[in-house]
């Protein structure tokens, strides 16, 4: 049995001007367009404007399509009460009481703010005139596979595969959600014939490097920090099982983790203090009420990208856009001074894949703050909070339920967990999961 990830190094194509210095040159400067920690906006971006991020030339088309898929100035539905102005003038003790995880409020025209930039998913809930006719122009340039061919920044197959994924992450929420479902077939239609034309080979998707290698080389090694405000990722995470305390657990994936909701293929393992704990922790699931997780357990979510094939099949890249790790540091009591991110013994740490270190040259990843804030579309509602008041939702020791043991999710007997046998199944699964995503392409385009 092996749970390895393929970790081959990093490859970076260098765009534009970078490209011309020679392999040698230094990734050129990049101003950091997040406000940085400690700010009331923690995280966010400074404005809705384009950055460089698949070209050193902030003026570029293809930076303004990223923008104008990704970022928005908006009004969030909800603003969580973690956020550090709604915490103003309350001391730890008032506001971390029980339950404090759900405070939050109404948004209101104050709040308005830039959101997006170069995360998880496209912060666009909505496209007035000006954004749907500047799309159209920007879309226009990547509508035929020879259009494609004839733009340099995207002769590298890993910026290409994400600049695919922008599109169809935005083209997916406003064409299949629900909630935020837009009636204009033609910016739809625009936005499918680009996924199209930037569709690359199942033979190139699958052989793109995960970029593993380039996660260890600038995370792993550290120890382990007293508070998760500092990076770090467990060295062994990511090796082969034979060296490794961690087993993949296989399982039903939750609808915010389904192919067809995340676009993504996401993979979940476990360490309870070594190999044989963590198999026989699995095993215990559904033969006990409450698995009994101990202290100091670390459970770790791996994110890859989905891709789509000329015929608009889609296929699990091992391309690895997003990692979080949770681990079940202690004291396990809800208190103001406990400086664990769910304040009372679970702490997390985050890393997003960087576009422009992907493809202009530099850290391929950036790790996240638990005090970084956002806004969690996914979950149902344009919601404005922290990472730290977002996952505590879930994620912390006062629910220890049979269903949600210390708030390791992946025990929940609903989610039949077991041992992978197999680490190409959750990729089979996930293409699986998506087909109806492809199948909506096709649709749209028409015959």
């Amino acid at each position: 049995m092996t749970t390895k990830l393929a970790a081959p190094v990093l490859t970076v194509a260098l765009a534009g001007a970078f490209a011309a210095a020679g392999p040698d040159a230094a990734p050129p400067p990049r101003e950091n367009p997040r406000f940085p920690a400690g700010h009331k906006l923690e995280g966010l971006p400074r404005s809705d404007a384009p950055v460089p991020t698949y070209s050193c030339d902030p003026g570029h088309w293809l930076n303004e399509l990223h923008a104008l898929l990704f970022t928005q100035t908006l009004v969030a539905e909800e603003v969580g009460g973690r956020l550090p102005a709604e915490r103003a003038g309350r001391s730890d003790a008032e506001f971390f009481k029980k339950g404090w995880q759900f405070e939050k409020r109404k948004g209101t025209d104050a709040d308005r703010t830039a959101f997006g930039g170069d995360v998880r998913v496209p912060a666009v809930i909505a496209v007035d005139a000006d954004r749907r006719k500047r799309l159209l122009a920007a879309l226009d340039r990547v509508s035929t596979a020879e259009k494609v061919a004839a733009v340099p920044e995207l002769a590298d197959p890993l910026a290409r595969l994400l600049v695919q994924w922008d599109v169809a992450a935005l083209w997916w929420r406003l064409e299949a959600d629900r909630k935020w479902k837009l009636d204009d077939p033609e910016l739809l239609t625009a936005m499918a014939q680009a996924v199209r034309a930037l569709a690359q080979p199942r033979k190139t998707l699958e052989g793109l490097p995960a970029g593993t290698s380039d996660l260890l080389a600038q995370f792993a090694g550290r120890d382990a920090p007293k508070t998760a405000a500092e990076p770090y990722l467990p060295p062994a995470l990511l090796k082969p099982a034979e060296k490794s305390g961690w087993v993949e657990v296989d399982r039903k994936a939750s609808k915010l983790f389904r192919g067809d909701v995340a676009l993504r293929a996401s993979k979940v393992y476990l360490d309870a203090g070594g190999r044989d704990k963590s198999v026989k922790l699995v095993e215990s699931v559904g033969r006990v009420v409450r698995p009994d997780v101990p202290p100091g357990a670390e459970v770790a979510l791996v994110m890859t990208l989905l891709g789509f094939d000329p015929e608009l099949n889609p296929v699990a890249t091992p391309v690895v856009d997003e990692v979080r790790v949770r681990r079940l540091t202690g004291p396990f009591r809800l208190a103001p001074d406990n400086p664990t991110s769910s304040k009372d013994g679970v702490d997390h740490w985050i890393y997003f894949r960087s576009r422009p270190g992907s493809v202009l040259g530099g850290e391929a990843f950036r790790f996240l703050p638990d005090t970084t804030q956002g806004l969690f579309l996914e979950y149902g509602s344009a919601k404005h909070t922290t990472f730290a008041g977002q996952c505590a939702l879930c994620h912390r020791t006062d629910v220890n339920t049979p269903t949600l043991p210390m708030g390791v999710s992946v025990l929940n007997p609903n989610a039949k967990p077991k041992v992978a046998d197999d680490p190409a199944a959750r990729s089979r699964v996930t293409e699986e999961e998506a087909k109806p995503v492809g199948e909506r392409l096709r649709a749209r385009l028409g015959p």
